[in-house]
């Protein structure tokens, strides 16, 4: 009974035990369960509470059926009722004689002389009857050595319920822990990919400050996906059904920003044939987007100050103020505090847009993203060549992984782009990628000898930041990097830690 948690093994192994080592010609257990098939029961009409009764779960000797007409038991009816009620054992030896048998011919036909029931509990817990029929009668002994029996088998189906509930409980973890990372993951603004501390920080950022009319000012490097974060600022605020309008000022000539910007009247100036509504009025209701703001000419950022105090604007040539409703996102991979000091940003905007600035990290400080993203990268560039892709090999993952991005995750699409192109099978090999340390011409024999380098440079820092988080302790260190001590120790002589 010990040997197995099963609670389906656990029930075969007593009711076998029964007719094996105490000679049982029927042994059967019974446990409590709900009121299921009242309407179908025979011991329906004795059932006094049709909430609960006894499920017949196992049985072994002159039949193995659990579907006859002792399937179900109510309390306190028949002799198996009765034990669960009273939670006193019952034994005869007097099977034909006894008023408590219902069907004597089965008795005779069988030639069963005894039986003896016993409840099964826990502690102060009853929840079945154990039972076993016999040809012969049954000494005092075997009375009280099914007893010792049915005490032990009441812990055997404790400890097998407690475990499959552990089990089934576990199940269901691992099931809402699965639902809940995907559910996570589709929450994650379209085209966002990551799940390291850095990036939710900022999602966590977003999330609070989307909902509010505030002014956000994106700060980072290029190509670390403010554009995305800053869809993902309208997407999550109250302004989605409006419009998202992008507006690249370094894209933009100076002569023609303000137009871009605040629209023109017919005739304002050379060219301009009719009137033209700028991106202002045509985010009107939603969100516009200021990417690169530290390219804004200095006159077109007094003009900018005054939209964004006043909530009204101008056309160029016009002389009739237009009310605005829009909400600010702004993105920059400059130094504005430098730009305002050496006097090529004005003061007054900055601080007018720095309301709610967001860092957004490079991607060298969340490499543990750059899995993630060369994943979704690969999907969507096999799609989009035509060349199916299954993923990029081991070595060349660790050699992407350890790279410091530069270029970020713009820099990172790119090059797996090339790769996908040079790739000669389903998978992307080290081979394929360019030398990500001198140019952007095929590795080949460089990138194999590039990588060693990378690889060493990659797990020194591992270790050392490692060891940081465990506080100089080496074999925390070693047990977190899933290493042994004297491994731990060469590596640190290795890389002069």
């Amino acid at each position: 009974m010990a040997s197995t948690l099963e609670l389906a093994d656990v029930l075969a192994e007593i009711t076998r035990g029964l007719v094996e080592d105490l000679y049982a010609a029927l042994a059967r257990i019974w446990l409590l369960g709900p009121g299921d098939l009242c309407a179908e029961c025979i011991q329906a009409p004795h059932c006094p509470n049709r909430m609960s009764c006894l499920h017949l779960v196992a049985s072994a000797g002159l039949s193995e059926r659990l579907d006859g007409g002792h399937r179900r038991v109510p309390i306190g009816a028949l002799k198996i009722g009765r034990i669960a009620e009273s939670r006193e054992p019952v034994c005869t030896n007097d099977l034909p004689g006894d008023p408590r048998i219902v069907d004597k011919e089965w008795v005779r036909r069988e030639g069963l002389g005894s039986f003896a029931g016993y409840p099964l509990g826990f502690r102060s817990e009853v929840f079945g009857v154990l039972a076993m029929f016999a040809r012969r009668a049954l000494l005092e002994a075997e009375f009280e050595r099914l007893g010792v029996f049915a005490a032990q088998a009441a812990v055997a189906i404790k400890n097998a319920r407690l475990f499959d509930e552990v089990s089934r409980l576990s199940r269901r973890l691992e099931a809402e822990n699965s639902y809940l990372k995907d559910e996570q993951r589709a929450e994650l603004p379209a085209g966002i990919v990551g799940e390291s501390a850095a990036i939710r920080r900022v999602l966590t950022d977003i999330e609070r400050v989307a909902p509010t009319q505030s002014t956000v000012l994106l700060l980072g490097e290029t190509g670390t996906g403010k554009e995305l974060l800053a869809n993902a600022v309208h997407e999550m605020s109250p302004r989605l059904g409006g419009p998202f309008v992008k507006v690249n000022c370094a894209a933009i000539s100076p002569t023609l920003i303000e137009s871009e910007l605040f629209g023109h009247e017919k005739g304002a100036f050379t060219g301009a044939l009719q009137r033209r509504v700028g991106r202002f009025e045509l985010a009107h209701g939603g969100t516009l987007f200021l990417d690169e703001i530290g390219e804004l000419p200095l006159e077109a950022q007094g003009k900018l100050l005054r939209v964004l105090q006043e909530r009204e604007l101008e056309r160029v040539g016009g002389t009739k103020p237009i009310t605005v409703d829009v909400r600010i996102v702004c993105a920059t991979n400059r130094n504005l505090e430098v730009e305002v000091a050496e006097k090529r940003f004005r003061a007054d905007l900055f601080y007018r847009l720095k309301v709610f600035p967001i860092h957004v990290p490079p991607l060298r400080e969340r490499r543990e993203d750059v899995p993630l993203l060369v994943d979704a990268f690969v999907r969507s560039l096999g799609n989009q060549l035509g060349h199916p892709l299954d993923r990029v090999d081991d070595t060349a993952l660790l050699l992407l992984r350890s790279y410091d991005w530069p270029g970020n995750v713009r820099e990172l699409h790119n090059v797996l782009e090339r790769a996908a192109i040079l790739a000669r099978g389903r998978i992307i090999r080290p081979e394929d990628l360019p030398d990500l340390n001198s140019s952007s011409e095929p590795a080949g024999a460089a990138i194999q000898g590039a990588l060693k380098q990378q690889v060493d440079s990659y797990e020194r820092s591992l270790i050392a930041e490692t060891l940081r988080q465990s506080g100089g302790n080496q074999s925390e260190a070693a047990r977190r990097l899933h290493v042994s001590r004297a491994t731990m120790l060469y590596k640190m002589k290795t890389y002069g830690l």
